[in-house]
């Protein structure tokens, strides 16, 4: 979903109505008194959420017979209010017609961002890069367009095409968000230059967080043993994969000596943000503050040490921790890389996902935490783990259920060697728009032109959650993207009983496999080339007998393994917390004893 939604339009006067977007530069202007009573009334029900009474006025009425009093201008407009509408009750494909019937008198910019709106809501991603592209071409400069088509991309498994727009884009419009994007965007492309991901990092920090916006005059009392005051900043508190792994550490703090206060800059809250504000000391919306607003209340909340969630992704808050509202600042979780920020002073990591020589490549001091750097907290509805399907069907079935984005062209010649190696073996898919035939299409193209049938690979689109961890009751073996690694879906693939082969790489987005293979015990399942991916997939297919106990003791083995233990985690976490705030107090102290020695 783009990050701006259609806004209904405001009357200007009363003549005139305009429909806009922030980051369009030109609105959809609608004279009032042109459209048909009916319509201006069907309008006026949308708004005030009278969703059945606006459905109700439209069936009892129609275009068809409307007359235009000047030009077909006229009809065009009202054919785009009433797409409007019927995109605001959810009847996509009705408004999707009436968008089309406006576009062909009139193509407008508007039009066509929200054809490509209601295109995407019914699962037809390439159709919505197509009308985005459109839209492109009336406001070449429009950076919410650029946004937007960068996301579709990446969705529909374009993502060297993604790349090309959004570095085109930055050539001729620096952007801060487009900028971001990019950021994360680079890890999925093979290889990961880790110097030039790196560079790119400080960039970004340079020319949107200076090092001279950070303030340096902190006031929280200098006491390295007395309770800490540990702020939480992220856009992802509701049910966001960030969520399962950061309940771990809200359940595990010790309220006594940590009190912790969420600061959640969440678009849509859920039922997850609700369990969230019951758990915080203290819970902060910060949605609709301005930076500035977000800073002066951290400070006035006197917090000591001030954890991001989310780094360089979407809605993230970064521009605050450019101030550095907090004494000491830490990043972690919600992104595989540094923020590239001289402001944030710590990242969290482990052994296994960042070997020593990769502490060159942040700016942050990485703190390798010994139970690993992440803690997952396996969901209460996750059904029960069914028999090894290979042992019914005849044959293995491998998956990956990641983020199109991931698969790679490398990943996609491994999956291919596997499968012609291993005989009538299947692949199974699952990502978001899976079940768009466009995008389905390419990924059975890609197996054929390597030898692959299409009829051995099998592709599904969004599922509910509860229906996205069954599925693996229908696969054997996941295999792991490469560069970037799942995370998430290792873990629930681990929960659900199905081992994941996972390519060990360099940087840290292809190390969270071995990180978490290895805290489960299946450090077996890493390889460190692509042969031995291959090869290791291929072994474990032969060993039907060993998958089948797995599955039937892996998930008890996870839920007593460290991977999920977030007791220990989180006194690990704290430890860490108190090291920091120690040290702090230590230079705090040194620095206010010189400067009273020279005065």
């Amino acid at each position: 979903m783009p990050a701006q939604e259609n806004a209904f339009g405001q009357h200007l006067d009363r003549e005139q109505i305009v429909y806009g977007i922030d980051g369009l530069p030109e609105a959809f202007s609608i004279a009032a008194d042109a459209l048909p009573s009916w319509l201006r009334q069907a309008r006026t029900a949308i708004k005030q959420g009278r969703v059945r009474e606006a459905l109700s006025i439209i069936e009892s009425n129609t275009l068809e017979g409307f007359e235009p009093k000047d030009d077909s201008d006229n009809y065009a407009d009202a054919a785009f209010v009433l797409g409007q509408i019927l995109q605001k009750a959810r009847r996509y494909e009705q408004a999707e017609y009436w968008y089309k019937r406006s576009s062909a008198i009139r193509p407008h910019v508007l039009v066509y961002f929200s054809l490509a709106e209601v295109a995407k809501r019914q699962g037809r991603v390439w159709e919505a890069i197509g009308y985005i592209r459109k839209a492109l071409e009336l406001a070449p400069g429009a950076q919410v367009l650029h946004s937007v088509l960068a996301s579709y991309l990446v969705e529909a498994g374009a993502l060297e095409e993604c790349l090309d727009a959004l570095k085109a884009f930055l050539h001729f419009c620096p952007s801060r968000a487009q900028h971001t994007r990019l950021l994360w965007h680079m890890h999925m492309v093979h290889p990961v230059d880790r110097a030039q991901v790196f560079a790119e990092h400080r960039s970004w920090a340079m020319q949107y967080a200076p090092a001279g916006l950070a303030k340096s005059d902190h006031t929280n009392d200098p006491d390295p043993d007395r309770p800490l005051r540990i702020g939480y900043i992220s856009p992802d508190f509701y049910r966001h994969s960030v969520a399962y792994f950061f309940e771990s550490l809200l359940d595990g703090h010790d309220r006594e000596h940590f009190k912790v206060i969420g600061y959640g800059n969440v678009a849509v809250e859920d039922d997850v943000t609700g369990r969230f504000k019951a758990k915080f000391d203290l819970y902060r919306n910060i949605r609709p503050l301005s930076d500035q607003q977000v800073v002066d209340l951290i400070r006035k909340d006197q917090i000591d040490i001030l954890v991001d969630l989310a780094g360089h992704t979407q809605d993230n808050r970064l521009s605050v921790l450019a101030y550095k509202p907090a004494p000491i600042q830490v990043s972690f979780l919600g992104y595989p890389d540094t923020t590239g920020m001289g402001q944030v002073d710590y990242r969290f990591t482990d052994q296994w996902a960042d070997l020593p020589d990769a502490d060159q490549y942040y700016s942050e001091r990485l703190i390798r935490l010994p139970t690993g750097f992440i803690c997952y907290r396996p969901p209460r509805f996750a059904p029960t783990v069914g028999p090894l399907p290979a042992q019914a069907n005849g044959y293995v079935t491998f998956c990956s259920f990641n983020n199109n984005a991931k698969i790679s062209k490398i990943t996609l010649d491994m999956w291919a060697a596997i499968l012609r190696h291993v005989p009538d073996s299947r692949l199974l898919l699952k990502f978001k728009y899976g079940s768009d035939p466009v995008v389905a299409q390419r990924y059975i193209n890609e197996f054929a032109d390597r030898g692959i049938d299409p009829g051995r690979i099998r592709i599904l689109g969004f599922l509910r959650p509860t229906e996205h961890l069954g599925l693996y009751n229908h696969a054997d073996i996941a295999l792991d993207t490469y560069p970037y690694h799942g995370t998430t879906t290792t873990c629930e693939a681990l929960w659900m009983g199905v081992p994941v082969v996972s390519l060990v790489g360099e940087h840290h987005v292809s190390r969270v496999g071995l990180s978490l293979l290895t805290r489960v015990g299946l450090e077996a399942f890493t390889a460190s080339t692509p042969k031995e991916y291959v090869a290791k997939a291929i072994v474990f297919a032969g060993r039907l007998g060993d998958l089948a106990q797995m599955r039937r003791n892996l998930r008890k083995t996870m839920a007593t393994s460290s991977l999920c233990d977030y007791k220990s985690y989180t006194q690990a976490v704290e430890q860490a917390y108190r090291q920091m705030w120690q040290q702090w107090c230590k230079q705090h102290l040194q620095a206010k004893s010189t400067l009273a020695v020279s005065t």
